[in-house]
């Protein structure tokens, strides 16, 4: 950088040497002059007179010496220049090759890539090959040398490398990513943690903080959990503690398997293929009987509804008989709700014919038949309810429930 002091020397040196060089403002005059017939001998005498008129013979020496001060600072201007060049190569504030950049040393090293956008502080600073990146604030996508990005806000995906189609909106989301793709995360330090998981969805400040390495993730308005895969979290369980959700069907008891099963513990739901994950028991049936019916002796109770299960280990065969399809300890728990001509009848739980636990016994006719038994089955193992005593009959409406867990 050439000094201050300089630039303003150089300056007035050459104003110096145009003041020098000025032609006379009466020039029609001097014309004039110069046709005038004794304009020969006048100049004549003129240039015999330079030698005695002391001004003009300093002002003379003094135009010589200025011309090689005035050759330096011509020297001088490429350097004048130079200390004011941008950055970048090509320039930036335009179009080169279809990319744009604006900001110190924002797109420094690109060769090959096009169609980049880079807009502050060493945005998109080592990008060579990539293509169709938008790096918007200081320090976005500096390290990034792949294709398809766009980061929005200070740091935003600053140490990706070769991560793809990854969207990070907000302060230092996704600051860590580094070969992960196909991320979205929206809000300050949203995805700040992930590095190399793919396809996560952070929405909300600090959604998906503490995602690392996993891939498949939703979390909004949740941190998340390091190392996790294929998991939804919205809301936080020390932050909210109610929820509306809209388009779930109506339940009614004709449709009891739109049951929805909750962990309290974790607020994860249920679903058709596994509980297991809920922490709690790794598979359930629920089952249950509308209208009336009379069971006789050795007849094995019906439960003529659409069976919830939730896991693989259990199976309905038919209305009146439930398969185990994996070896472990299970519980069966039921309820039978009797009409008043069911006095003296029985109702015992059943594995492959043999009865396993109490026997129920009815003492008051019309009242309720309620037990539980746990035992160990083996995979196509068959479980019923079983009639004995006298013939049962079940009172109207819904009148029977069944419950078999696999507990472990």
């Amino acid at each position: 950088m050439v000094p201050k002091q300089i630039k303003d020397f150089a300056r007035s040196v050459l104003l110096s040497v145009r003041s020098l060089v000025r032609k006379p403002q009466n020039q029609r005059g001097r014309e004039r002059e110069r046709n005038h017939p004794m304009y020969s001998l006048i100049q004549l005498k003129k240039l015999v007179s330079y030698g005695r008129d002391s001004a003009r013979s300093l002002r003379l020496r003094l135009g010589f010496l200025l011309i090689p001060v005035s050759l330096a600072c011509l020297a001088l201007l490429p350097q004048l220049q130079a200390g004011e060049d941008p950055d970048v190569t090509p320039p930036p504030d335009g179009a080169y090759g279809g990319n744009s950049a604006e900001g110190y040393q924002a797109l420094f090293h690109l060769t090959t890539g096009g169609f980049n956008s880079g807009l502050g502080w060493r945005s998109l600073y080592t990008l060579t090959t990539g293509s169709f990146n938008t790096g918007v604030g200081a320090g976005t996508l500096a390290l990034n040398n792949a294709n398809e990005n766009t980061a929005t806000g200070a740091g935003a995906l600053l140490l990706n490398t070769t991560g793809e189609a990854n969207a990070a909106n907000g302060a230092l989301s996704l600051i860590f990513n580094s070969t992960g793709a196909d991320n979205s995360a929206f809000g300050d330090r949203a995805l700040q943690n992930n590095t190399t998981g793919s396809n996560n969805i952070g929405l909300g400040s600090s959604a998906g903080f503490n995602l690392t390495n996993g891939d498949n993730n939703i979390d909004i308005g949740n941190e998340g959990v390091a190392g996790e895969s294929g998991i939804i979290r919205i809301g936080d369980l020390a932050l909210h503690d109610s929820v509306f959700l809209a388009g779930i069907g109506p339940m009614s008891p004709q449709a009891p398997n739109q049951v929805v099963i909750v962990n309290p513990a974790t607020g994860q739901l249920g679903s058709s293929a596994s509980i297991g994950s809920l922490g709690a028991l790794p598979a359930v049936l629920f089952d249950y009987n509308s209208g009336a019916v009379t069971i006789g002796v050795g007849g094995a109770v019906p439960f003529s509804q659409t069976a919830l299960v939730l896991g693989t280990a259990i199976s309905k065969t038919n209305n009146t008989t439930f398969t185990v399809n994996e070896i472990g300890l299970y519980r069966v728990s039921y309820t039978l709700r009797t009409a008043v001509l069911s006095l003296l009848a029985n109702v015992q739980v059943q594995v492959n014919g043999v009865g396993v636990g109490p026997t129920a016994t009815l003492i008051v006719a019309g009242t309720s038949l309620t037990d539980q038994v746990t035992f160990i089955a083996n995979a196509g193992d068959t479980i019923q309810l079983v009639v004995g005593g006298s013939a049962l009959t079940l009172g109207t409406g819904d009148n029977a429930t069944i419950n078999i867990d696999k507990l472990r």
